[in-house]
């Protein structure tokens, strides 16, 4: 897998995603996704996973969406947000994201800076 610009969306199935990071002020990895949504789709918290690859080890999760619907943000078109929180003890370097959507999935590399 080439480096892809983590800004850059991808499709997940049906749906288009984008992810962005952060660091936790607790030795963690934030990951918001951004999913382009029409108003129908009505995205649940369960309808999303992120999983995490830093270091060739997958990220504990430690804080994931809330239960119920995901929060949506309207412009010129609508984005739902689901936020995570990964453990990250070691402070390893994140490599990999991947995020599915109703099944769909999408993965970034995120090892490199995409210049």
């Amino acid at each position: 897998m080439s480096p892809v610009d983590p800004e850059e969306p991808q499709a997940a199935g049906d749906f288009w995603v984008v992810p962005a990071f952060g660091e936790g002020a607790d030795d963690s990895v934030r990951v918001t996704v951004a999913i382009a949504v029409d108003e129908s789709d009505g995205l649940q918290d369960t309808d999303v996973t992120v999983e995490l690859l830093a270091d060739g080890t997958a990220l504990t999760v430690a804080e994931q969406p809330a239960a119920g619907p995901l929060p949506t943000i309207g412009l010129a078109g609508a984005n739902a947000y689901a936020l995570y929180r990964f453990d990250n003890p070691d402070r390893l370097t994140p490599a990999t994201v991947t995020v599915t959507v109703r099944g769909g999935t999408a993965a970034f590399d995120v090892s490199s800076p995409v210049a």
